[in-house]
């Protein structure tokens, strides 16, 4: 049978009954029900009035309130408000910005007029200088030197007096014709020290004359418009071709010839002309003052070193790193010294002098042209001159650096000699004078000091000049490691050859005999050669070197183990060419 389904009519027929019996049946159960809420407020009301009246007086549940909105966020402050706020709560850094506001007006109040005096002054100075009134001298030591020309026609560019030194006579008129008159060259041989008391007298003869030297009249300049040193630019210490010995390992270096030649020109003639310079350099302390008042920058003692002998030091290359490491620290010991009496002299006009001096190292990287001197080719002749137990031990090594230098000097553009010119011209003038400065003068004497507190004592210029600064400041063994690495990786070519690298062996009897002059003794000599003649460290040196040559030939083949040749260089053959 099917189930009949109710329908929604009888469902709430249903439900309607059942709603009306619950409540008829619960109505007859509790007909007091709706009194309920009464009797327990009178209850309570009750034990209210006849209670201690320490019970409190609860209130009733009372009726149900919905909860009011919230009120409406309060608008954002003002910038005036927020600055009230931010000086109420920082009272300290109100009244510190405030002195410095007043600081600064007074200042500027106060000041304006000294400054348009001080800026009337520039002029004016600029204007003497355009009309030829110069009194500042700069002293350049190696003007014949490839960057001392475009050094000194910048000068005087700039409204310096140059006297440079130059080591032939010939060049004293080749600078003095490509300059405008404010230039004298005065010669100073560096290989010749005895030179010095002439050069030094010569200059103070051309201290108290009259410039332009082209101009008419009396030589003399006038005891009110007597010129003066402001700084001295020393070239003498860059390496040059004709002094400086090729690269060779150090137990092939001659001390006592080859060394002390380059070391009395490139060290110590320069330095003895500064002992001799110094004197003039400390001016008085009134011309200190004046200085300092009109803004001409500080007077200056500058030294060029090549960058890579003064910073790192390479292999084969012992006696320009030795001298290019005595310069600076005899420069650095001075600046101590100078920088010392100028501070413990606080007070006193003596110290003004030494305050207003400043010594400043020029590290040179790579600038201008290579010279023919330099290349490879020209270089690997002089192994020649080597001891057969050195071309043993060194000749792979000083091959492979040869090489190296030869890509490397490809791979590297040298920088041009303005950067190195600009350079020196900067720290001359402490960046008053520098192309790069402001054009303002009161804002380009604010930027020479800036310029110069953050650029030190010390500045690098010219191709790699950089990048050999950066590795002097790196651990001894690290930067040991990063130059060995070259040398590591040829000896690891060189083991990986099928044919083990050629080792450059000493030229035949014949061949080294027919260069030499006819006047001299023949350098080839018949088995073991007999015992140098004279006395003293040469002969000790010639003889231990013979008995080593002739340990070493003995392994070679039958050509050379049968005869002996004399690779040692008298001290005469070497110098012979210098003067040619």
């Amino acid at each position: 049978m099917p189930l009949a389904l109710p329908t929604i009519e009888q469902i709430e027929d249903y439900l309607q009954q059942v709603e009306d019996l619950v409540v008829s049946s619960l109505s007859a159960a509790t007909p007091d029900l709706p009194k309920v809420s009464d009797a327990v407020h009178r209850l309570w009301q009750d034990v209210l009035r006849h209670s201690p009246q320490a019970i409190p007086n609860i209130k009733g549940l009372g009726a149900f309130e919905v909860p009011p909105p919230p009120p409406p966020p309060p608008p954002p402050a003002s910038f005036w408000e927020s600055t009230a706020d931010w000086v109420a709560d920082h009272p300290w850094q109100t009244a510190s910005l405030g002195v410095g506001i007043i600081g600064t007006g007074l200042l500027v109040g106060y000041a304006s007029p000294r400054i348009r005096r001080r800026a009337r002054v520039g002029v004016k100075k600029h204007a003497h200088t355009a009309n030829g009134d110069r009194r500042q001298v700069v002293i350049v030591l190696g003007g014949d030197f490839p960057l001392g020309l475009p050094l000194i026609q910048d000068l005087e560019k700039k409204g310096y007096i140059v006297i440079a030194s130059v080591s032939t006579p010939e060049a004293v008129d080749e600078i003095e014709s490509k300059c405008n008159g404010y230039v004298r060259a005065l010669v100073l041989d560096p290989t010749e020290p005895e030179m010095i008391p002439y050069f030094l007298r010569s200059l103070a003869s051309t201290l108290s004359r009259r410039f332009p030297i082209t101009a008419a009249g009396d030589p003399h300049a006038s005891p009110a418009a007597h010129i003066y040193v402001h700084s001295v630019v020393s070239l003498l210490s860059l390496s040059s071709s004709t002094i400086t010995p090729p690269p060779a390992p150090f137990e092939h270096l001659n001390l006592q010839t080859d060394y002390l030649a380059y070391l009395q020109a490139t060290h110590l003639v320069p330095l003895q002309v500064l002992q001799a310079l110094l004197p003039l350099l400390r001016a008085s302390p009134a011309r200190a003052r004046d200085a300092r008042t009109n803004g001409l920058g500080r007077q200056s003692i500058v030294i060029c070193l090549p960058a890579t002998d003064a910073r790192v030091g390479l292999p084969f290359a012992s006696a320009q790193a030795m001298g290019a490491a005595a310069t600076l620290r005899a420069v650095e010991v001075l600046r101590r010294e100078v920088r010392a009496a100028g501070f413990s002299g606080a007070g006193l006009e003596a110290a003004e002098s030494m305050r207003n001096l400043k010594v400043a190292v020029v590290d040179v990287g790579a600038v201008g042209p290579v010279l023919d001197g330099d290349e490879p080719g020209a270089l690997k002749q002089t192994v020649g001159e080597w001891t057969p137990s050195e071309q043993a031990a060194y000749d792979a090594a000083f091959g492979y650096m040869l090489e190296h230098s030869a890509q490397h000097a490809l791979r590297r553009r040298p920088s041009d000699v303005s950067t190195f010119v600009d350079t020196v011209v900067d720290v001359v003038s402490s960046g008053r004078k520098s192309k790069d400065a402001l054009s303002p003068w009161t804002l380009r004497r604010f930027y020479g000091r800036l310029h110069e507190l953050f650029r030190g004592d010390r500045v690098a210029v010219g191709a790699g000049a950089g990048t050999y600064a950066f590795a002097s400041y790196l651990p001894s063994f690290i930067l040991d490691t990063l130059l060995d690495i070259p040398y590591a990786l040829a000896g690891l070519r060189n083991a990986l050859l099928p044919v083990p690298p050629r080792v450059i062996l000493p030229p035949p009897a014949g061949l080294a005999a027919a260069p030499a002059p006819a006047t001299q003794p023949p350098v080839a000599q018949q088995t073991i050669p007999e015992k140098p003649e004279g006395t003293g460290t040469d002969s000790e040196h010639d003889a231990s070197g013979s008995e080593a040559d002739v340990e070493s030939n003995e392994g070679y083949g039958s050509g050379v183990g049968e005869s002996w040749i004399s690779l040692k260089s008298r001290p005469g053959d070497r110098a012979a060419p210098g003067p040619a």
